[in-house]
Order: structure tokens, then sequence, then C-alpha cells
């Protein structure tokens, strides 16, 4: 059993380890599927996080459904809204793109870009593309347009393009391209998916993002550090947005003319017909031109969202020593369930802290679903191997108990709330403890030899046994023909019903000896007779003995004592005494014969005061008197030896 213990509790250390090394695997493996929960992790921590204040200077001019709806007001009254005729139609003139370009210019914008490829020729004729490209010679540098990497299939194969605006160098271009993860969530930055399309399908070009083209237009250096993932500040609306055609609004912009001063300004679809939205980690509704705006921000203010450890392989490696120190030393730490089951949550409580508060404060991803998973697998299954072998323990200690108890104050024990391993820890009890001894049994072993004594004694224990149990009594240890029992320890029912308990397993003792010499006489065998002695006081119970020898016993002076007057009962001629303490918890309960004080061995400064047991009150002294007049006859056969 003990084998079979510690090999479920190193097999709890086993699994824990393995968890670890799963872990390490499946990071470094980097399989869509764990891109996908790891990036499923860090979405929540992103919505955990809320928004964050965003750069002031950005704002969003957006082509939305409002501004759409103008070119109806224009052809349903041309002349009361000439200024909405660049917007009758969609796509627009390249004419509104202009004026807006001016109106900001004029007002103090610091750059603006355009999220429209600008690839063909306008559909309203040349002067229309004049008039774009005439303010772009104005305010080119300060002006950045949208370019894209075009790849897409056909019958006839795979077909890349580069589509670029259409004029030229006069302002400054920007791949508008986004990489979408495995679960469909835009969440690299820009310039790593527009790398990965260069790689993948061979772009010679070094065109910047369109965020970064904006960047240079707007005066600012290229950042220097890079990141793999975009820091997003918040969902949809997270920048101010203002309508496209409130610029193009004679009577509206001089109210709003002053909240483009000195701003970034990106001009984009918002509307839902052009289907430009975006799933993000934090919006699962995200225009486009949103997201540009978020990786402009990051930087402008130098925000980069990496790995805490950029190679995967040394990332998988330290979170798998993480994870394996964590979960053997609370394995090892907490062997209880529910202990364990606390820290194992509390650990994983403490990783996920410990990785929001790197991605919020540091800017930094570490993994977070599979170390998670890990610890919650290793969690339960030591939660499972404790179980068993919690189980197994248990099963140990209830067949050592029934050794020395009934198997009711075996379960009883069990059931108590507190670990039951506690039970062999030396604890005080006050209890009944009995002695019982056969009279003149080296006598009979003499005449019988050493088989037929065993035989006979076997015979004599177990009835003995029976009667002690019956009565919630506890066997403490067997002394050659000697019995030493307990009521009361290790479970108390009462002073008084710990007495009585003892007092009933003693004339249940004398009655079923008396039948069991009936049984012997039959069989030719000499008849047996002991005397019991029972004291009730303090007692100490718990494991005793050696590194190499342990036994639970009872250690105090009630046990002496109950061992004396066992010894006592000889002299007196009787079967059963008892101490005045335990005569003061049953006098009312049974008929008592008084021998008088009398001083035992050992304790020379104290007499004892003791009671021969006759009966209960209102049972027959039959038994008593007849085993009482048989007793005698049988000492007086006896050596007589006098008490050490």
């Amino acid at each position: 059993m003990v084998r079979a213990y510690r090999r479920i509790f190193q097999l709890g250390h086993g699994l824990m380890v393995s968890w670890a090394v799963f872990g390490a695997v499946t990071l470094a493996s980097q399989h869509p599927w764990i891109v996908l929960i790891e990036g499923q992790a860090q979405s929540f921590l992103l919505r955990l996080r809320g928004p964050v204040p965003p750069p002031a200077d950005i704002v969003i001019l957006g082509i939305d459904e409002y501004s759409l709806s103008q070119g109806d007001l224009y052809q349903a009254d041309p002349d009361r809204y000439p200024f909405l005729a660049p917007l009758a139609i969609w796509p627009w003139q390249r004419l509104a793109y202009a004026q807006a370009i001016e109106q900001l210019m004029a007002a103090g914008a610091k750059a603006v870009a355009i999220d429209v490829l600008l690839v063909d020729p306008s559909g309203y004729g040349p002067a229309d593309d004049a008039a774009l490209a005439a303010t772009l010679d104005r305010w080119g540098d300060r002006v950045a347009l949208a370019a894209a990497y075009d790849v897409s299939t056909s019958d006839f194969g795979l077909f890349t393009n580069l589509l670029q605006p259409i004029y030229g160098d006069r302002a400054k271009a920007g791949l508008i391209n986004l990489e979408v993860g495995v679960d469909g969530k835009y969440r690299a930055f820009p310039e790593r998916g527009i790398e990965t399309l260069r790689q993948t399908h061979g772009f010679t070009d070094r065109l910047p993002s369109f965020a970064q083209a904006t960047l240079l237009a707007a005066g600012y250096p290229r950042p220097e550090q890079t990141s793999e993932a975009l820091f997003f500040y918040g969902p949809a609306g997270t920048f101010p947005t203002v309508s496209f055609v409130q610029v193009l609004d004679p009577d509206n912009w001089p109210l709003i003319a002053a909240q483009f001063e000195g701003k970034i300004v990106l001009i984009g679809p918002l509307a839902e017909s052009f289907q430009d939205r975006k799933r993000t980690p934090i919006d699962g509704n995200m225009p486009g031109v949103e997201i540009h705006a978020h990786a402009l921000a990051a930087m402008i203010e130098g925000r980069t969202l990496n790995a805490a450890i950029a190679n995967p392989l040394a990332q998988a490696l330290v979170t798998a020593i993480a994870i394996g120190a964590i979960g053997l030393g609370l394995g090892y730490r907490f062997t209880q369930p529910v202990p364990r089951l606390v820290t194992f949550l509390a650990a994983i409580a403490a990783w996920g802290a410990l990785a929001y508060l790197l991605m919020v404060h540091r800017d930094r991803i570490v993994p977070l679903a599979i170390p998670v998973a890990c610890l919650g697998m290793g969690g339960i299954t030591y939660i499972a191997t404790g179980a068993v072998s919690n189980r197994l323990e248990e099963q140990r200690l209830r067949r050592t108990l029934e050794r020395y108890v009934a198997p009711s104050v075996a379960q009883e024990i069990l059931n108590q709330p507190e670990d039951f391993t506690s039970l062999t820890v030396g604890q005080k009890f006050q209890a009944a403890v009995l002695f019982s001894d056969i009279r003149g049994f080296s006598r009979i072993s003499y005449q019988l030899g050493a088989i037929e004594t065993v035989s006979l004694l076997n015979t004599y224990l177990d009835v003995m046994v029976e009667a002690i149990l019956d009565h919630r009594g506890t066997i403490d240890k067997f002394i050659g023909d000697a019995v030493m029992a307990e009521f009361g320890a290790p479970k108390s029912q009462g002073p008084e019903q710990d007495a009585l308990g003892a007092i009933h397993a003693a004339l249940t003792m004398r009655e079923a000896l008396a039948t069991l010499r009936t049984q012997l006489k039959a069989r030719h065998l000499p008849p047996l007779y002991n005397g019991i002695g029972i004291s009730y006081g303090e007692l100490v119970v718990g494991n005793v003995g050696s590194v190499q020898r342990l036994e639970y016993t009872a250690i105090g002076d009630t046990v002496n004592v109950a061992s004396r007057i066992e010894g006592l009962t000889k002299m007196i001629g009787t079967d059963i005494l008892i101490t005045q303490p335990c005569y003061d918890l049953v006098k009312d309960h049974i008929i008592t014969v008084d021998h008088g004080n009398h001083v035992l061995a050992g304790r020379d400064h104290e007499a004892v005061q003791v009671y021969g047991v006759v009966a209960l009150k209102g049972d027959t002294d039959q038994l008593y008197h007849q085993v009482q007049k048989d007793l005698r006859q049988h000492l007086d056969q006896l050596p007589y030896t006098p008490q050490n």
C-alpha cells in the first residue's frame, strides 16, 4: 500500500513535468491552432485593459454614410448645394479630395493621408485629375496616398501587382495592406504584413506602410523600434472623427476648422457599404482607416508590442521551466486537494496578472493560454492523483484502525473534518482505560504446550475483543494474555458514555468468558478466568516508539492505575474493579461493592478507592455471585504471587 501511494505521488510529479514539456513543444511549434488560442487570450487581455488615450494630433475625416448621402441632396437641388457637386456620385470626383486638402492645409493641418486607392485616371476626365495634381504640387510633401499589393487568383494562376497612385512623385505613397491572423483578426503591425507579402510573392519595391508614409509626411522621423503586433488604443471610435462633407460645407467649415490645426488627418471609408471593416483583437468591426490610425499613433508614441522573448524556441523553453517549477513547487508544498486547488488557481491568476501587467505597462507579450492550460491540467492531475493517494492512505488507515476499534468508530474517525493523519500525533484525552488478564495463564501454558496454548489464547482473545469493540472500545495492545483498551480515545462519546461503555464491555466479557468456560470444559480444556481493571482520567494517545518501530498507544497515570487495579483483582478475589473517578461517572447505572482504599505499587503517597462491579441496575446479579464463587475456588488452586 505504501509503495502504491508513493508511485501515485511520483506519478503526479511526472505528469506535471509532462504538461510543462507539452507546453514547450506546442509553443515552439507555432502551429496555427496555438497561434489562434494565444491570439484569443491576448484579445481577452486587451478588452480587459480597456481604452488607452491616443495621441491628440490624429483626426479621421470619414467617408461615412452621411457624406455619401449628400449626392442625393445635390441632385435634388444643385443650385442650393453647389459645393456638393464633387460628391454627387461615388466614386467622388478627385476635386473633392483636392478641396479637402486645401481646406485642411489652410486650417493648419500637419499632414493629410488619403486611404482611397487613386490608381486609375478619374472617370470625370483629365480636368478632374489635374485639379488634384495641382493641389499635390502645392502640398504633396505633406500628403500621403494609398498604394497596395494586389494578389489575386484566376483560372490562369496567381497574379501579383503593385497598385500605385497615378500622381507619381507628387505625394508620398504608402501600402495599405494588412495581414490577417489565423483567427481572422488583424493584429500584426502593418510593416510585418507587408514584409510577409514581399517574401511570399517577390515584390521588390521598398514602399513603406501607409501609416509610415503618413508619419513621414507629417515630418516625423522613421521609428527606430520595430513592432510585431499592433498596439490598439481602443475599439472603433477611439480617434476623433469628422464627417467628410463638413469640410466642403462653407457654412459649417468655419465652425470646425480649428479642430484640424496641428493635426494629422486620415481620410478613409467609414460607411458599412464599403465593406472595409476588420476584426481586430479589441473590436470585431473596426474600419480599416482606424487600424492605420492605431499604427500611426503607435509610431508617434514609440509604442511597440513584441514578445517578451523574441526567439520562439527560447520563449517555449523559459515558459516550460517556469510552468514546471511552479507546478512541482506547489505539488510538493501542498498535498491536500483543497489547498492544491486554491494554490493552482492562484498560480493561474498570477500568471494571467503577469501577462496583463507586462502587456499594459511594458508592451510585452508573454504566452498566456498554453501556460494557463498546462498549469490547470497540472493542478487537475495533482488533485486526481492526490485524491487516489489519499483514498489509498485512508484505506490503509481504515484497515489499521479496524484492527483496534469497531468499524463504526473507524468510520467516524475517518469522517472527521480534520486531517486523519493527525491522529498519529500525541493528543490528550479524558477516557476510560481497561486492562484484562487471565488468571494463572503461565501454569496453563506449561500444561498445554505451545501450539495448544496459542490456540486457546486466540479463542479467548476473539471473544474478549468482540465484547470490547461492540461497546466502542479501542484495542490498544495485547501483552501476552493481557488486553489493554481505551473508551473515549480517539473518539469520545462524552465522559459518562465512555465510562459506561467500559463497564458494559467488562460485563459482556464476564458473560462471554462464562460461556467460553462451558465450551472449554466440554473439550476437556482448563477453564479460564480473568481480572479486569478500569480507571478513568487523562491520558496521552499517539505514536510512541523509535524511528524503526512505532506503536499507537496510550500512556499516563490513568493507564498505570488501570493496570495496577487489574492486578488487585487477584488479591481481593473479584473479577472487575473500577476506580473512584470511573465510579462517580456511572454510579447511577451500576450495582457495586465497596472494596475500600488500596495503595498501589508506584503510588505509595496516595491510596486508590476501588469498587467491584456487580451488575447493571435492573439486571440480575446471579452471574456475578456464580463467577465470584468459581473464581475464589480457582484462585485457591493457584500459587500466590505478590504484586510488584
